[in-house]
């Protein structure tokens, strides 16, 4: 008896998207306009620990690196949805961003957490200061799916419970809002800078 592979279909795939954001002056401009806001505004907490969080304005900021990445990251946004939907309408909705600064100090991290309002979220990469382990900043996603642990019987990512990604400055990562992530601490000397952001589709009446 014979037997042959006629396929292999991705069932429920959840794609992660990486962009590299070319810009010799815009992290150095984006650092400058941090430090600033830092010190006149209170700042909010959700998921971020013993750090600085924004308001979610990023996107209605009129500073000039705030403003050169808000343009990128809806050039981005745009092209992310028309490779996951070719033939997506965009007369038939409209897309509403939030953004925010996240400034995780030694020591600061991101506790679990999604985006459940958001069809995709994004974190683009200001400063990353590198510790003395490979798990100091990093962002690690947990899978959504039941996993059955199988003690690493298996080295394959459709058994993963958990995958970790080590991002650099000037990197832009988007995900679908609902897969859970958090943020390793950073256990660097410096702080570790980056702008997450939201994008919500609404249909047109």
């Amino acid at each position: 008896m014979s037997f042959k592979l006629a396929g292999v279909d991705t069932l429920f795939p959840i794609p992660l998207f990486r962009y590299r954001v070319e810009d010799a002056n815009l992290n150095d401009n984006l650092s400058k306009e941090i430090a600033k806001r830092r010190k006149a505004e209170g700042g909010m907490f959700n998921s971020n620990r013993q750090g600085w969080q924004s308001e979610h304005d990023f996107f209605a900021r009129k500073e000039e690196g705030h403003g050169s990445l808000a343009r990128t990251i809806a050039q981005v946004l745009k092209a992310t949805l028309q490779s996951i939907d070719p033939a997506a309408d965009f007369g038939k909705f409209n897309v509403t961003m939030n953004g925010w600064v996240n400034v995780n100090p030694p020591g600061g991290y991101n506790g679990p957490h999604q985006h459940t309002n958001a069809v995709l979220s994004g974190v683009y990469y200001v400063d990353v200061p590198r510790g003395p382990s490979d798990k100091g900043g990093a962002i690690e996603f947990l899978s959504p799916h039941p996993v059955r642990l199988i003690g690493g019987l298996l080295n394959a990512e459709m058994f993963a419970e958990r995958i970790r990604y080590q991002p650099k400055a000037g990197d832009l990562l988007i995900f679908p809002g609902q897969l859970p992530h958090w943020v390793h601490p950073n256990d660097s000397s410096k702080s570790r800078v980056t702008i997450a952001f939201n994008a919500m589709l609404h249909a047109k009446n």
